[in-house]
């Protein structure tokens, strides 16, 4: 009975050890997790603070160039007023504020007519190491003529600009060129006749075509039929833009500007738009474009010789 006893005894002081070792490490776990749970919040913290520093700096530099565009619309608005009240003499004079996205018609002294307008947009494109600027130019200029039912020749930039939104390559077609009307891949004209239509080496073509012919962009079907392009319609291929040549009608877009233009020289000048959603803000290539009726209603009230003053 004595030996029973002690067995017990031993063995209830054996559970009681085990249950509290399990506590301690119990409680050790708890404060391991307790203690990356600190950690992890100390990080938290720190990242909180490193962004509301880093938006602090953001909106101080975004405050200062606030300032900054302040102070140049102030020195703009001034030289505007000085440059308005040296016209004030002219019978007539078109301003425009490119700050402002504003066009006033003054005469007199006195400002007979206001519209919005879009004026450039201030980006740049880089092609063949040229750097072009989107800028509406500031200064004096002219009305030097007026444009009914004007057409627009896009320059190529145009094409690249489409092109690189489409994730496109661009295909410049010239006189003499063949290329394929499916890849814009070049051929020559003996691949594109007859069974060579079929095959270009061991790289199978479409066997349809795109040629320049009298100066006018034409695809070549593969029975030897010649379809005529659509004037003022881009051309796209499978994987390009295809740029046709300068003077022929597939390069000349029509009703793109509207029913009228001012031109002021230099390829710029005041005009109609399509996108007439985008008016007020500085969206366009460098000309101003205002709505149809404001447009029509400038266009009647300028005269050739009229001063134009843009700031």
């Amino acid at each position: 009975m004595r030996f029973r006893l002690g067995f017990l005894g031993a063995w209830s002081l054996f559970i009681i050890g085990v249950i509290l070792a399990a506590a301690v490490a119990g409680a050790e776990w708890q404060n391991w997790k307790d203690v990356e749970r600190l950690r992890k919040l100390d990080t938290i913290d720190r990242m909180i603070a490193e962004r509301r520093a880093t938006r602090r700096d953001v909106l101080k530099e975004a405050e200062e160039e606030r300032g900054a565009r302040v102070e140049r619309l102030r020195s703009a608005v001034h030289e505007a007023d000085v440059k308005v009240d040296d016209a004030q003499d002219t019978r007539q004079a078109i301003v425009v504020s490119t700050a402002e996205n504003r066009l006033y018609v003054r005469r007199g002294g006195k400002t007979v007519f206001k519209a919005v307008c879009s004026t450039g947009k201030g980006t740049t494109l880089v092609q063949a190491g040229k750097t072009m600027v989107f800028e509406t130019p500031t200064g004096k200029f002219r009305v030097v003529s007026k444009e009914e039912n004007p057409i627009w020749v896009p320059p190529d930039w145009h094409f690249v600009e489409e092109a690189r939104k489409k994730k496109k390559v661009v295909v410049r077609l010239h006189p003499g060129d063949v290329i394929d009307a499916a890849t814009g891949e070049p051929v020559s004209e003996k691949e594109s006749e007859g069974v060579w239509g079929l095959f270009r080496g061991s790289k199978r073509v479409s066997g349809h075509f795109l040629k320049v012919r009298k100066n006018t962009v034409v695809e070549v079907g593969a029975d030897g039929s010649e379809r005529e392009l659509p004037p003022g319609k881009m051309i796209e291929t499978g994987r390009a833009i295809v740029v046709p040549p300068s003077g022929s009608p597939q390069r000349r877009f029509d009703k793109v500007l509207g029913k009228y233009r001012l031109n002021i020289g230099s390829g710029y000048g005041i005009h109609g738009t399509l996108a007439t959603d985008q008016l007020g803000r500085s969206v366009s290539h460098g000309c101003v474009r205002l709505g149809d009726a404001d447009m029509e209603k400038v266009f009647e009230m300028a005269q050739v010789g009229d001063q134009v003053l843009i700031y």
